[in-house]
């Protein structure tokens, strides 16, 4: 069994429902448990959610979220109330999840997520990849002051302890942390879970669970491209699309796209008005 955490609105349900047809299809053997965590998804989305996610085993739990758990969170043009969604995640799933796997929509699985889902997190909270590489890096890790985590991480794939989590985290420390930060969370909820869990961080190779543009970049700058492909087909597990280009929109440059468009439903898309979906 595998706990999933999405977090969406309306605009990513097109590219919402690529990655789960794309985790139907590489990881058919297991029972997936897909927890999605909204405000504004409506009873014909999750039609099409369990139809894309398209096993017997699995099961759909729509969360909907109560805007009364965010009237203290302070918001302005990048940091709207439902980027808090992830970070709430252990308030709000059940108290039988003890473990869920937080993958945002825009991603692609191309192999089975058993190996990392059973990851140790070696008594840290949350298992993730590095965003950045070298001096930006470094400058994020100054930028907000962490000093005990190897690297800042990306928020978009996440293994979560959720077990540990709700005896490390309350309500409270959470706005704290936001207030106090407010002027510099220029990433919104992923500046703010890298300031929560400094030092509680376990990173994972992020060729393997969050390989995106720049990512595949560095492999090719170390092997041929055909080889690069290869060796994503062979260990690669999570393709995320995070930069400010998407796949699914009108014009994308990146090396990855194929990948997107092995699950794309370009009809679904176009119904769910994806195309013009902004990140």
């Amino acid at each position: 069994m595998l706990n999933l955490l999405v977090t969406l609105n309306r605009g990513y349900m097109g590219p919402l429902c690529t990655m789960l047809r794309s985790l139907a299809k590489t990881n058919s053997s297991e029972c997936i448990n897909l927890y999605v965590a909204h405000s504004s998804l409506e009873p014909s989305d999750f039609t099409q959610i369990k139809e894309a996610l398209g096993t017997s085993d699995s099961e759909v739990y729509p969360i909907r979220i109560d805007e009364k758990l965010f009237r203290q969170a302070p918001t302005k043009k990048r940091i709207s109330k439902e980027t808090y969604y992830r970070i709430f995640a252990p308030f709000y799933l059940p108290r039988s999840v003890d473990r869920i796997l937080y993958i945002d929509p825009d991603t692609v699985i191309l192999n089975s997520l058993r190996s990392f889902y059973s990851a140790d997190f070696g008594g840290n909270l949350i298992i993730g990849a590095k965003h950045f590489d070298g001096f930006i890096d470094k400058w994020n890790r100054f930028r907000l002051t962490l000093r005990k985590s190897e690297h800042y991480i990306n928020a978009g794939v996440m293994l979560m302890d959720i077990e540990k989590m709700r005896e490390f985290l309350t309500e409270e420390k959470i706005f704290s942390c936001i207030r106090k930060n407010y002027f510099r969370l220029y990433l919104a909820d992923q500046d703010t879970i890298n300031i929560l869990f400094d030092g509680r961080i376990t990173v994972y190779p992020e060729s393997i669970i969050n390989l995106d543009e720049r990512c595949f970049k560095n492999l090719t700058d170390t092997m041929p491209e055909k080889k690069a492909y290869e060796y994503v087909e062979q260990n690669t597990l999570i393709v995320h699309f995070d930069g400010r280009e998407k796949p699914w929109q009108p014009v994308y440059n990146g090396k990855l796209k194929k990948y997107y468009d092995m699950y794309c439903d370009t009809y679904s898309l176009s119904e769910a008005g994806c195309l013009v979906a902004k990140a």
